[in-house]
C-alpha cells in the first residue's frame, strides 16, 4: 500500500481522530507527521517566506499558520527525499475522505504516471465539465487538440471552461472503477489530500525555498517538467474550518500595483516546462 502521511498539530487531537477513524474504516495504514504550530515559529523558520513578494501575489500579509503550514508539508517532502519514498498521500487534517479512495490506491497504475495527483477539487474556481470529458472519451478523444483543429477543439475548450481560472488539460486517464484523471496545467490548489512522487517532492523543496504563495500552489511554480493532474470527481473534501485564521486582504498603494502587474502569477519555469512537454501547438 502506498505511503500514507497525515500532518496534524499536537494541540489538535480531535482533527487527528476525525481523520483517523476514516483511515481505519478504510483499512489504510498511516503515519502522523507532527505539524509545524505557526504559533510557536522562530525567526529562523520564517526566513523563507518572501513577505513583500507575498503581499503583491495575495493583497495581504502571510499569517504564521500559513507558514507553519508550508514548514509542514516541506516536512514531508524531505522524509520523501531522505528515505527514497517514490510516491506518497499527504493528507491534511480536515480531509474528508471518500470510500472509492481505497480502490484508487490498490493499483499504483492510477497515479504512477503523475508526479502531483490531487484528489480534491476547489470549486467553483477549478471545475470541469463533467459532460463534455464524457463527450470526449466516448469519441475516443483523450489528448488537447492542436490549435488548428477547430472542432475538436471547441468541445475540449468547453470542458475547461466552468472554472474561474485560466488552465489547460492536456491528456485525459482512465483509471480503475470508471475513474478519470486530467493532466493539466495548473493543478487545483488546496493541499488537503495529494499523491505526489519523489521527483515531484524535490522539485516542489527546491519550488518553495523562496516562497511567496501559500504552499497549495507550490506546484504552480515547480520546475523539473512534472506531469499534474487531479480527478474529474474528487475522492476528498477539506471539511472543517481552517486552523489558520486572520487572512485579511488590504489595498495596495499604486507602486504596488504597478509591481503586482509585473510580477503577479508569473510562472514562467512552468510556463517553458508546458511547451517542452506537450508542444506550443497544443496550448
Amino acid at each position: 500500500m502506498l505511503k500514507t502521511f497525515l500532518i496534524n498539530l499536537e494541540r489538535r487531537p480531535d482533527r487527528l481522530m476525525f481523520v483517523k477513524q476514516q483511515l481505519e474504516n478504510l483499512n489504510i495504514a498511516f503515519e502522523r507527521v507532527n505539524a509545524v504550530d505557526g504559533n510557536c515559529l522562530t525567526d529562523e523558520q520564517k526566513a523563507f517566506f518572501n513577505q513583500k513578494r507575498f503581499a503583491l501575489e495575495c493583497k495581504r500579509k502571510a499569517v504564521n499558520g500559513e507558514i507553519g503550514c508550508a514548514l509542514s508539508h516541506q516536512t514531508v517532502w524531505q522524509r520523501m527525499v531522505d528515505e527514497n519514498i517514490p510516491y506518497a498521500l499527504i493528507l491534511e487534517d480536515d480531509v474528508q475522505l471518500k470510500p472509492e479512495l481505497l480502490s484508487l490506491l490498490a493499483d499504483e497504475k492510477n497515479f504512477q504516471s503523475f508526479d502531483f495527483l490531487n484528489l480534491t477539487l476547489k470549486r467553483p474556481f477549478y471545475d470541469i465539465d463533467v459532460a463534455a470529458v464524457n463527450s470526449c472519451i466516448a469519441q475516443k478523444q483523450f489528448v488537447r487538440p492542436r490549435f488548428w483543429q477547430l472542432v475538436r477543439r471547441r468541445l475540449w475548450r468547453f470542458m475547461e471552461s466552468k472554472a474561474i481560472v485560466r488552465w489547460k488539460i492536456f491528456r485525459l486517464h482512465m483509471l480503475c472503477n470508471h475513474m478519470i484523471a486530467c493532466e493539466c496545467d495548473i493543478a487545483p490548489s488546496l493541499a488537503c489530500c495529494y499523491i505526489v512522487s519523489l521527483q515531484g517532492a524535490k522539485n516542489m523543496l527546491q519550488a518553495s525555498k523562496n516562497l511567496f504563495y501559500p504552499i497549495d500552489k507550490v506546484w504552480h511554480y515547480s520546475g523539473g517538467r512534472l506531469k499534474e493532474a487531479f480527478l474529474v470527481e474528487p475522492l476528498a473534501f477539506q471539511n472543517l474550518d481552517s486552523d489558520i485564521p486572520h487572512r485579511v486582504r488590504f489595498k495596495l498603494t499604486l507602486g504596488q500595483k504597478i509591481k503586482r502587474f509585473f510580477l503577479k502569477g508569473r510562472h514562467w519555469q512552468r510556463h517553458f516546462d508546458v511547451v517542452k512537454m506537450y508542444g506550443w501547438t497544443r496550448l
